[in-house]
Formats: structure tokens, C-alpha cells, sequence
């Protein structure tokens, strides 16, 4: 049966179409032509001017400058037009793809909501308003609120056949974007002088009055006979120049959800060199298709190094994971299935034990963390270390499956306390969080998996559930209260909010600990200060500072540490390993003369940071090194987009100081009943308490 599907574009967003400016534009254009070639009616509301396959609803945006006055006016305009559809169409679902799709939620058919920005960017309320979100990046999926979950990420995708490697490369970098702050169009015209390099822009800047300031005191003061502005490309403009283009530059400065521009240089053949933040590392494979850097002086030597890498890889890479096609029928499948309400899959849930079979879940383990935005501490690159350090061999662990796929895992171990046999999630003693991890959109019912944690805790007396975090799934089946198995505080873990960029990290500081912060910087750089980050070729050599600076610190109370054993050091590096390919370890260090001086070992993944632990050498205790590292990691975490920071477990007076506010945990003591407790159980395990 055909559907018809009415698609709303952003009342202030430039035509839609196959050649529009923005990406959202190209993708609602997308999704239209792939709903009509499946025989669906796709009506379209979006600016005169859009080409859409399908039935446009124009309408006319107010002229610029874009104020809050134009944009007010503008969405009103795209409301009567929504409601004008729905009093006169049988419309099956509407699709919203606009910042301001809360107001224009449809009484009636079910919404989409595609989103294309960071998750910030829209009030927060309406993206608790219900509607079924979809992501274009992993990365943006983890950015949403707390609480808040992606019903699916779909990747963009590009037109393949328009896009295609020939002839030699040039020598010119090309940026193709609008011309804004956040696109980072100024300092890559910046580091292509400095680097002796062409470079072409091709974009416009909306009447926006902030961005026709930028372009006009920042972009064209740059501008020269080898800088060019070339003004809006069409799509075989574009494609000539994405051929002949030594590389593409993607400066952007602001976390990128996606990047067409991205997947159609590689769909030409042609390196890509982008800012390491938002989406970004997502499409370009750091080395191979392209480069990622971090600050502004490394963009123009990844522009000339970029020449050397393969135009085969980088067509092969946009084959494998950029198609359009692949996007547009995954959009009409969602959508169909949205439309089409269907009886709800029945949930499998089992039990399988032994650390074989948990080895073997690893990779749809690991893709299911990436879904819920589990903390690292769920992740079997994490956990998976902690059996073997620790000699747990038979963990096992509850598992729900709808139609094959991994919905939820919850990782167990037993364990003797006090006479006592209690089941508890794998980790204890050395993660801040446990938990279990559990699909947002297609994970089981809460309370059929605390029923089934019971079932697979046959054999013990209590089922222990500690250190949930406040968003856990957990906690909210257990609900709170005092009665057995209701879910009781266990401690906080204090989280500071991060700015949005890494400059003003000092000024959101209490005024001593900036000045303190500050100190230390001067101090340490007279003493030739430098920081380092841990990557593949020299983790060892940073993890054996964070160990001797841990101990250090430390000794100098009389104490060991929480790194002393073997055993600990052994999971900890092989823990490091796994997470460090995963991208999400963060272990930076601060040298001074050629000798560690501060550590800190934290994660980062979306927009959370997680401070784990770190250590100083007393010695240097007067610069405050312990301050300036964290000052260090907390401005890195904000270049990738991270929006809060989390002190992790214990309310130490230095987590205050920063700013950071409590974030409670939760803890829950489940009885096995009876029935389930007749029978044996595994063999308990060893489990560290430190």
C-alpha cells in the first residue's frame, strides 16, 4: 500500500534539493526521491525554488538579515503550511527536519524527526517531546541529554555516480562550505598561506548578521591571487573541482554531525583533511583516506602531505560506507516501518556463561555500547581485561536478542561475602559505574530484565546492584524507596559542565583556581613544560609514568595506591590497549626536563569526559601540576565536543573546587528467591576490593 509522507524542511534553510548548500537540504531531498521511486507520495514543504520528486509545498522565507524576528516569522509560516497539509491530505507520517520541528509536532500521524545538528543546538524540550529521533552519526546519537535516546542512526550518503575519480590531481586545497565562524573557513585560508598552498573556497554566507561580519573582517582579508572565493558551486561545478583537488579541507570548528562534503571529495578520489571532532573521525580513516588534526598550524602540513594518499582507498572507502542509495532506502524502510505499526518482536532472553562465550559476544557487545552510549566501563574492552586479571573464569552474563539482533547485555559474577553468595555485575572494585547495557529503542522491558538478572543469579542468596549511574535502565525498573530491591543512593559522582569552547575553560574557573591554574602554566613552561598524549606506539611509556607518579604520590603518604599490584597493572594495560583502538583512552602526561611531572587517565566518548585517575610528583607540588593537567584534558575534551566532565565516584573537596556538581549513584540488594536458589550456582569468583 502507498503512503503518503509529508516532509518538512527548516523554515530559514536555502532551497532544497540534489545541489542545495546544506546538507539537511540534500538529505530531505534524499529521502523524497528514494519514498517516490519505492512508489510512495512524498509531499515537501520547503523554500520556493526546491526540486524535490514529489509534490513541493512552497514557501517564501522573509528577506535577510535573519533575526529572531525573521525566524519567528518564518516558522509560523511553515506551521500554517503543516496544518494546511494535514486538513486537506491523508498524510501516513510526517518527517521534520528543521531546528524548530517542536513546534510543528503533527496531532495525528506519527513524526520522524531527522536530526542534522549537535543535539545542543535544539530545545531541549522537544527533544523529550517523544517523537522518534534519528541521528546521521554515532557520534551526534551520544550527544543527545541524558535520558534521551536516537530511535536509529542512519548515515548520510552521496551520489556515487556523481562523483568520481579522473584525471591528475592539482595542486589547490578546496573548502567547500558556508561561510560562518563555526565552519573554520579563516584559519584554513590561514594555514594554506602559511604552507605555500592554493586554496579555493566554494560557498556563500547566509544573511545572517554575524556571519556576513565573518566573512567580510575575517574570510576576505585573507583572500589573494592563490586564496580564492569562488561563491556557490553547482553540483558539476563542484564535482570538476572535487577531482581535481589536491585534497578537501574540512576546518570545521564546532562538532560536525556529518559531512557530505567529506564523502564526496572520497567518492572523487580525494584525501580529506578535517579537524578531529564531531562525526569527522567517523568518515575519514586518519592516514588512509585522509588526516585529522587538532589545532590550526596542523592544517597545512596535512594539506601537503595529503597528495601522497590513494585516490583507489579513498574511492573504495566511499563505496563501502557513503552510498546515497544505502541511506535513501534505509530512510524508506524506517519510514515504512513507522507508518506501518507492527506487532511488537518478542524479546529473547538467556543466559550463557563462561568467559568464551562472552569473548564471543565482543564485537555485537561493543556495537551495543556504542547504541545506548554505555560508559567505558560496560564495554568488553574494559571488562573482558578485568576476568582475566583476576582470574574470573566463569563470569556469565544475561542477554536479550530481538529477531537475532543484541538488544541487552548484563555481564555477572559470583562471589562469597561474609558466608553470604551474592551475584554482582563484572568490574567491581576497579569501575566507577556498572551497569547493564541496553539498546534505547529496541531494548526489553525493564522489569523482565531485572526478572531475568534474578533467574541468572540461581544459586546465590542476593543479587548486588551497585554503582548505577543516574541514567542507568537499571535503576529506573527498580524505581526508589525503602522496601526490599528498591534502588537507594550509593554515593555521587561529581560532574563539571564544560564550555563550549576551549579558551573560555579559565574564565568558567572560581577565581583562585584560575589563578592557581595560570601559575602553574608559567611555571612549568620556564621549566620547559611539555604535555604528551598516550597513542599506539608509546602507551607503555605513558602508562608506566602514570604508575610511578600514582606511586609517588602516594609514598609520600605512607600508602601504596589502588596501582600497586600486578594484578591491577596487567588490566590496566591491557584495559588501555582496547580502549585506546576504540579512540575513547585519554592518558595525557606532563613532562618536565624529560621526567613525568603529572598524569591523567580519562576517556572521552561523545560529549562526556571521564576523569578516572591521575597522579603528580610532589616535587613539583608548588606549580600545581595536578590543576594544570586536568586544565590540560578538560580544554582537549571540549576540542572534541565534550560538554561535562565527570569526576567520577568519591566527593573529594578538589572535584568541588573545579565547579563540578553531584551526580548521585545508585545501589540496590535483590534477594534470590527461594525457588531459584535450590540449585547450585558457579563457582564464585575472586573479586578485587580496593
Amino acid at each position: 500500500m502507498a503512503l503518503t509522507i509529508l516532509g518538512v524542511s527548516y523554515a530559514l534553510a536555502p532551497p532544497v534539493g540534489p545541489d542545495a548548500v546544506g546538507g539537511a537540504e540534500q538529505v530531505l531531498a534524499l529521502v523524497s526521491g528514494a519514498l517516490a521511486r519505492r512508489g510512495h507520495r512524498s509531499i515537501v514543504i520547503a523554500p520556493r525554488g526546491s526540486e524535490i520528486d514529489g509534490h513541493l509545498v512552497a514557501t517564501d522565507a522573509p528577506p535577510g538579515p535573519f533575526d529572531a524576528g525573521a525566524r519567528a516569522r518564518a516558522e509560523q509560516v511553515h506551521r500554517d503550511a503543516v496544518q494546511r497539509a494535514l486538513a486537506s491530505e491523508r498524510v501516513d507520517l510526517v518527517h521534520l527536519h528543521g531546528l524548530g520541528f517542536g513546534a510543528m509536532l503533527p496531532v495525528g500521524p506519527p513524526p520522524v524527526v531527522a536530526l542534522h545538528l549537535h543535539p545542543a543546538c535544539y530545545p531541549e524540550a522537544a527533544l523529550r517531546a517523544g517523537a522518534p529521533l534519528v541521528c546521521v552519526s554515532e557520534s551526534q546519537a551520544r550527544a543527545l541529554p541524558a535520558g534521551v535516546r536516537a530511535h536509529e542512526v542512519i548515515p548520510n550518503g552521496v551520489p556515487l555516480d556523481a562523483y568520481r575519480p579522473g584525471g591528475e590531481r592539482g595542486g589547490f586545497a578546496l573548502v567547500l562550505a558556508r561561510i560562518c565562524p563555526e565552519k573554520g573557513v579563516a584559519p584554513a585560508l590561514a594555514a594554506a598561506r602559511a604552507a605555500g598552498l592554493p586554496l579555493l573556497v566554494g560557498g556563500t554566507a547566509f544573511p545572517y548578521p554575524e556571519h556576513l561580519r565573518y566573512l567580510e573582517e575575517e574570510v576576505k582579508p585573507l583572500l589573494d591571487r592563490d586564496r580564492r572565493l569562488l561563491g556557490p558551486l553547482g553540483r558539476a561545478e563542484k564535482a570538476l573541482l572535487l577531482r581535481a583537488a589536491r585534497c578537501v579541507v574540512v576546518p570545521s570548528l564546532a562538532p560536525e554531525t556529518s559531512s557530505l562534503v567529506a564523502m564526496e571529495a572520497l567518492a572523487s578520489g580525494t584525501p580529506v583533511v578535517a579537524r578531529r571532532i564531531g562525526a569527522l573521525p567517523e568518515i575519514v580513516e586518519d592516514g588512509r583516506t585522509g588526516f585529522l588534526v587538532d589545532r590550526d598550524d596542523e592544517l597545512g602540513p596535512a594539506m601537503r602531505d595529503a597528495a601522497r594518499l590513494s585516490a583507489a582507498d579513498c574511492r573504495a572507502a566511499a563505496e563501502r560506507r557513503f552510498s546515497a542509495a544505502v541511506s535513501g532506502a534505509r530512510w524508506v524502510a524506517l519510514v515504512e516501518r513507522l507508518a506501518r505499526p507492527r506487532r511488537p518482536r518478542a524479546t529473547r532472553l538467556e543466559t550463557v556463561a563462561g568467559a568464551g562465550a562472552l569473548e564471543a559476544l565482543r564485537g555485537e557487545w561493543s556495537a551495543l555500547c556504542d547504541r545506548a552510549a554505555a560508559t567505558p566501563f560496560q564495554r568488553p574492552e574494559w571488562l573482558l581485561p578485568w576476568c582475566r586479571a583476576f582470574g574470573v573464569a566463569s563470569p556469565r552474563a544475561v542477554v536479550a536478542r530481538r529477531a537475532g539482533r543484541l538488544v541487552a547485555l548484563a555481564p555477572l559474577v559470583q562471589y562469597e561475602d561474609a558466608g553470604r553468595r551474592m551475584v554482582t555485575l563484572l568490574g567491581s572494585g576497579l569501575s566507577d559505574y556498572q551497569d547493564a547495557v541496553v539498546d534505547p529503542g529496541d531494548g526489553p522491558d525493564g522489569a523482565a530484565l531485572v526478572g531475568a538478572l534474578l533467574g541468572a543469579a540461581a544459586g546465590a542468596d542476593a543479587l548486588l546492584l551497585e554503582h548505577l549511574p543516574d541514567r542507568s535502565p537499571l535503576r529506573a525498573a527498580l524505581g526508589q524507596g525503602r522496601g526490599a530491591g528498591a534502588a537507594a543512593p550509593d554515593g555521587v559522582c561529581p560532574v563539571l559542565a564544560l564550555p563550549a569552547e576551549p579558551d573560555a575553560l579559565d574564565r568558567s574557573l572560581a577565581p583562585r583556581l584560575a589563578e592557581n591554574v595560570r601559575y602553574g602554566r608559567r611555571r612549568l613552561a620556564r621549566a620547559g613544560a611539555s604535555f604528551t598524549t598516550a597513542g599506539p606506539g608509546d602507551l607503555d611509556r605513558h602508562l608506566e609514568a602514570l604508575f610511578s607518579l600514582h606511586a609517588a604520590r602516594w609514598g609520600a603518604r605512607g600508602e601504596r595506591g589502588v596501582l600497586a599490584g600486578d594484578a591491577v597493572r596487567r588490566f590496566h594495560l591491557e584495559a588501555a590497549r582496547g580502549l585506546l583502538a576504540r579512540g575513547l583512552l585519554r592518558l595525557h602526561v606532563l613532562w618536565v626536563g624529560g621526567r613525568p611531572a603529572a598524569a591523567f587517565h580519562g576517556f572521552v566518548e561523545g560529549d562526556r569526559a571521564y576523569y578516572y585517575i591521575g597522579g603528580f610528583d610532589p616535587a613539583f607540588r608548588a606549580a600545581s601540576p595536578g590543576a594544570v593537567i586536568i586544565a590540560h584534558a578538560a580544554a582537549s575534551a571540549v576540542a572534541e565536543g565534550a560538554r561535562e566532565l565527570d569526576f567520577l565516584r568519591g566527593p573529594e573537596p578538589y572535584k568541588h573546587a573545579w565547579g563540578a556538581r553531584d551526580r548521585p549513584a545508585w545501589r540496590a540488594v535483590l534477594p534470590v528467591p527461594r525457588r531459584w536458589t535450590a540449585s547450585a550456582g558457579p563457582a564464585a569468583a575472586s573479586v578485587p576490593s580496593l
